[in-house]
């Protein structure tokens, strides 16, 4: 998304005011300093009116400053965010059905249609087939699907607020088709790094690996073309690449029954990370 020089003020102005205004009304903007100059950028065209009514306002004096935290923009209940966040709401619903499927023994027969190796009944009990039996039989959703499944009230937890509170964020920059496909793609990649890591067959699932996704596309988003939305606390992601080394480490699987999937959760960071360097290297070959 390129960004959209509104105004430009001198190096001398005070513009802390106006910085606190917009951050208020959580605008889509950045103000930086470009060829002797501050720049008043914006991220998004549909709010350049709201923008304009809000520097008349600031250059008359006529501007209440209102203190507010700066996250995506949401509504004031939690349906007018989820029709505001649209995809986020269907990866909710998506990973509470998956949880569902294994969390109540009526529903278990689904289990089998989501799994990323598919299963097979013989004599010896249920056998777990390969990647490749499942890809010849067409089934190619099994790539995405065990990103639904979640085995615990914690798991589901867990991965649900992360993935609300991050979600969003990504959804508001990268608007709800492009959010589509970004959670499409990062699924596929940690559900690969996880049959590659792995090694051998394995029941797995959970949500974690896009939520790292969402990790590491923040973390280079916010390094390289800063914007409003993405502005989480840095002790936030600080927190979950710690919480990654300790998985890494092999402390957790002491404490959680079943083990935790390290390769969908460096796959999905590194593929996150990877999706934001090649946005800002097609909109830097743009601007040129």
């Amino acid at each position: 998304m390129p960004w959209i020089t509104v105004n430009r003020f001198p190096l001398t102005q005070d513009l802390s005011s106006l910085a606190s205004a917009i951050r208020a009304r959580q605008l889509p903007c950045r103000i930086i300093e470009e060829q002797g100059a501050q720049h008043l950028q914006l991220a998004d065209p549909d709010r350049r009116e709201e923008l304009e009514a809000l520097l008349q306002a600031w250059s008359q004096n006529e501007l209440e400053v209102q203190s507010a935290p700066v996250m995506a923009p949401s509504g004031p209940g939690v349906g007018a965010q989820l029709r505001r966040f649209p995809v986020t709401g269907l990866l909710l619903l998506a990973s509470l059905l998956g949880y569902a499927l294994l969390a109540f023994s009526p529903l278990n027969a689904w289990v089998p249609w989501l799994t990323f190796y598919p299963l097979a009944m013989t004599t010896e009990g249920i056998q777990l087939l390969s990647l490749e039996q499942g890809m010849e039989a067409g089934q190619w959703w099994r790539l995405v699907t065990p990103a639904f499944l979640h085995f615990g009230i914690f798991h589901i937890i867990f991965n649900a607020l992360w993935l609300w509170e991050l979600g969003r964020r990504v959804e508001w920059v990268l608007k709800p088709w492009g959010y589509l496909f970004f959670t499409l793609v990062v699924a596929i990649v940690s559900n690969l790094s996880q049959h590659f890591w792995h090694g051998e067959p394995g029941i797995f699932g959970g949500m974690s690996g896009v939520v790292y996704a969402l990790v590491g596309y923040i973390a280079i988003a916010q390094r390289f073309r800063p914007h409003p939305a993405l502005m989480v606390p840095r002790g936030l992601l600080i927190f979950m690449l710690v919480w990654l080394l300790l998985c890494l480490s092999g402390i957790v699987d002491f404490f959680i029954a079943g083990g935790i999937a390290n390769g969908a959760h460096v796959g999905g960071l590194v593929a996150g990370a990877a999706w934001a360097l090649l946005q800002r290297l097609t909109v830097k070959q743009k601007e040129q």
